[in-house]
């Protein structure tokens, strides 16, 4: 279909009439419109081939031998769309569809110019394919060979064909006076093409020019051409060196006079031209074309683009100069200075490195600089020069070479990257020296040192022994938070470790007195902490003390463990005291929990059995009096106390698995929204004080354990009914967002307090306040909820609000049908 182009229906049919044969294609190569005479060369109609595929509208014929047109013409409009520059092709032979002959095709041989048309943006608005029918002169010679035998022939037909054309003498005439009318008419088209053609080169972005006639006179300058020269429109209609006088001498005059006398299209790249700009003269660097432009078969002109390439060429230079400057200054260092390729191999060697090894420069093409590596050194250098080439990073190396002589010298080399103008990597300019006698006189003070290492062996064996254990010591203090301590226990002056200080929140450095750290222990314990110090003090007992303290800084509360050891002086009597402590404050807290845990159970456990064991002996009161019951109520109520227990002990079990890996996910996929839907209706028939609201929404797959999905539905919902008013709503909602099946439950209760937020799904932890201190529980819902999620990839988390209420999400992985075949 045709693409959408920036080229106006106007231009289009101003190109349509001009008298040139040529396409206008857009930047995907479809073809917007074709001048008049381009189609009378094909034998085309316009409506027949616009909006089609170049290739499309015109095929290759397949009956010739090699018919590459197609691939010659598709790689000249690719240059043109990669680099946004015209392109002139040599002569192709290209043959077109014979429209009274379908199937066949009519020879013709074309020399096309692709050139692109640019936006205010420099995109490619469109591209025109002018073409030159050379196809008469293309087979002239072989016509030739055959139209003298055909001449032959005709001649021995003129005499009979004088008479005939004495007879259409007088209608040739008459002929010709029509004939003149439209030779009148055809000349305004003409005129009006004419300026349709001046417009086309006046607001093309690119600087373009018309000369006329053989003084070269300026018929058009577009602006662009005006900048580029430095001129003002007053040179148009002035011959060139009139208004470019500048240009008298220089090597593109002959360029521009040889297209004009010879017809052939001529390509400069880089052209050095001198122009004069505000009066002074500038030198710069120009990719110049030039074609000829033909009136009746005649050259009468010449049609001149520009591109300006001055900043490249410069570049270009400087790196030239640079390199010239580089090399000078290398060969006239003392410094081993080498340039190495990416691949590793050599590309220059100074005359040091010459001097050195004898190694020659032309010779470091298949030269192989490892094979004269000493053997000990090679692999190390091999692999770090390696490495630093896949990395591009600097190397350095020091290694024996051959010099020479053929004696091994020690060298130190450094590598640094180089990179070209486009910032790729392409190798390593080297500098290194020569160090062997460095290396000798270090071995010197090595040999004389060997003697004195061996005599301090065995202290630094100590030493080394004593460090790794004073250093496996504090890693293991570090790695389980311990502080050490030194008391004294003459002055009382305590030497403390940085995570000690931290442990009670005293100063970080400075002295510190045992006054300073009983300061932070609470009342309760220090006696207990005074005691145990002064035991340590007067018999040397050992000393293992848990205590609770307060925080000096933040004021938090936090049990500390205290275990050290006496240790006397050289009187015999106990000096100091060596000590280390610990924070048990999670230890202790998680002890509390279990405690007040066990204590739950043993209560919520014993009230169900009280009940199941009164009912018994209702039961065996009344068998033994014989008297009349319902034994099916009583084992109801039995039944419904032994469920109790039931759930409590199968929730323990739960935990326990879970902790000891071997709980198992029974997946199967299931829709969320229809379980949600069965919980909603079974809470909405067994619980009257609430009210249930469920949106549950449909299509909710998931791939999980349905019944333990059904049990984190279960706990949230008991435990909305729990800690929400009576007669309150609860809200269920069922949703799918960003690939996530997320469930929430949501209550109308008391809320909770934003610092119990974060401990809410830890095992054994409960909210204690006035409001919940009457609700029975274990904590240990919410923790099993949260595993369970966990282990399906989900995630668990509550939003909730003091006063308003709670809502507590869920999100699982959706699986679609797809996926889960998959």
């Amino acid at each position: 279909m045709l693409l959408q182009n920036s080229c106006s229906a106007d231009t289009l049919r101003a190109l349509e009439t001009a008298p040139a044969m040529f396409l206008v294609l857009s930047p995907e190569l479809y073809i917007l419109t074709a001048s008049d005479l381009f189609l009378q060369a094909t034998e085309s109609l316009r409506e027949d081939i616009k909006g089609k595929y170049i290739f499309d509208a015109f095929p290759d014929n397949p009956n010739l031998p090699d018919p590459d047109g197609v691939n010659n013409i598709m790689a000249s409009l690719q240059f043109v769309i990669k680099n946004k520059q015209a392109h002139i092709m040599p002569v192709q032979r290209y043959d077109v569809p014979d429209k009274s002959a379908p199937g066949k095709f009519i020879i013709r041989y074309w020399e096309p110019l692709h050139s692109p048309i640019l936006d205010q943006n420099g995109s490619i608005s469109y591209i025109i394919q002018s073409v030159r029918n050379v196809t008469s002169e293309f087979l002239s010679k072989e016509e030739a060979l055959k139209s003298q035998e055909e001449r032959r022939e005709s001649l021995k037909q003129v005499d009979a064909l004088h008479q005939d054309l004495f007879t259409a003498y007088d209608n040739l005439r008459n002929l010709n006076i029509s004939l003149e009318n439209e030779v009148l008419n055809r000349t305004k088209e003409l005129q009006q093409s004419e300026s349709k053609y001046r417009n086309l080169i006046e607001y093309s972005p690119i600087a373009m020019q018309v000369f006329r006639g053989e003084d070269m006179t300026f018929e058009i300058v577009n602006a662009s051409m005006l900048r580029f020269l430095g001129k003002t429109a007053d040179i148009i209609g002035k011959p060139l060196f009139v208004g470019v006088p500048e240009i008298v001498g220089q090597p593109i005059v002959e360029a521009l006079y040889k297209v004009y006398r010879t017809g052939e299209s001529l390509e400069i790249y880089a052209e050095k031209v001198i122009l004069e700009r505000n009066g002074l003269k500038e030198v710069g660097y120009y990719d110049v074309l030039y074609r000829a432009l033909h009136n009746d078969g005649k050259i009468t002109g010449v049609l001149g683009i520009a591109i300006e390439v001055t900043p490249q060429i410069l570049a270009q230079q400087s790196i030239k100069e640079s390199e010239a400057r580089f090399r000078t200054m290398a060969e006239g260092s003392e410094i081993l200075i080498s340039l190495m390729n990416e691949k590793g191999k050599l590309e220059y060697l100074n005359t040091a490195w010459v001097n050195l090894t004898g190694w020659q420069q032309e010779n470091l093409h298949d030269f192989n600089w490892e094979e004269y590596i000493h053997p000990s050194d090679l692999a190390l250098v091999e692999k770090n020069i390696k490495n630093s080439l896949k990395a591009h990073e600097p190397f350095s190396n020091e290694f024996r070479l051959l010099n020479k002589q053929g004696e091994y010298r020690w060298l130190k080399i450094k590598g640094m990257p180089r990179l070209n103008s486009d910032q790729l990597f392409v190798g390593y300019i080297c500098s290194g020296s020569d160090i062997t006698r460095e290396k000798q006189r270090l071995q010197e003070i090595e040999s004389v040192n060997k003697a004195l290492i061996r005599s301090n062996q065995q202290l630094r064996d100590t030493n080394i022994r004593l460090l790794e254990s004073e250093e496996n010591l504090l890693t293991a203090f570090n790695a389980g938070e311990l502080g050490s301590c030194s008391l004294n226990l003459r002055n009382n002056v305590a030497e403390m470790s940085e995570q000690y200080r931290h442990h009670f929140g005293l100063p970080l450095k400075g002295e510190i007195s045992w006054e300073m750290v009983l300061e932070a222990v609470e009342p309760e314990f220090l006696d207990e902490v005074k005691t145990v110090l002064e035991n340590a003090a007067k018999y040397g007992s050992p000393v293992d003390s848990t205590y609770a303290i307060r925080h000096l800084v933040t004021g938090v509360r936090k049990w500390m463990r205290v275990v050290g050891k006496v240790y006397q002086g050289a009187d015999g009597s106990n000096e100091r005291i060596y000590a280390i402590v610990m924070d048990v404050t999670a230890q202790k807290e998680d002890e509390q929990r279990k405690n007040d845990f066990i204590a739950m159970v043993s209560h919520e456990l014993k009230t169900p059995l009280t009940s199941v064991n009164g009912y018994v002996q209702l039961l065996q009161l009344k068998a033994r009096n014989r008297d009349a019951f319902d034994i099916n109520l009583f084992v109801d109520k039995i039944q419904t106390q032994l469920k109790k227990m039931t759930t409590m002990i199968n929730g323990f079990l739960n935990i326990s698995r879970l902790e000891s890996g071997k709980i198992q996910l029974n997946r199967s996929r299931f829709d969320l929204s229809v379980l949600v839907s069965n919980l909603e209706e079974e809470y909405a028939a067994f619980v009257s004080t609430h009210r249930f609201i469920c949106t549950p929404g449909s299509g909710m797959w998931v791939a999980a354990d349905e019944d333990k999905i059904a049990h984190v539905i279960n706990n949230l919902l008991s435990n909305a009914v729990k800690y929400s008013a009576f007669n309150s709503e609860i809200y269920i909602s069922c949703k799918l967002i960003d690939e996530q099946v997320v469930l929430c439950v949501k209550d109308t209760g008391n809320g909770i307090q934003p610092q119990d937020i974060p401990k809410l799904f830890e095992r054994y932890y409960r909210v204690q306040n006035e409001k919940t201190s009457t609700i029975a529980g274990f904590g240990i819902g919410l923790y099993l909820s949260a595993e369970i999620i966990e282990r399906h990839g989900g995630k668990i988390w509550v939003e909730s609000e003091v006063g308003i209420g709670s809502a507590f999400y869920f999100s699982i992985p959706y699986a679609p049908i797809a996926d889960w075949m998959d």
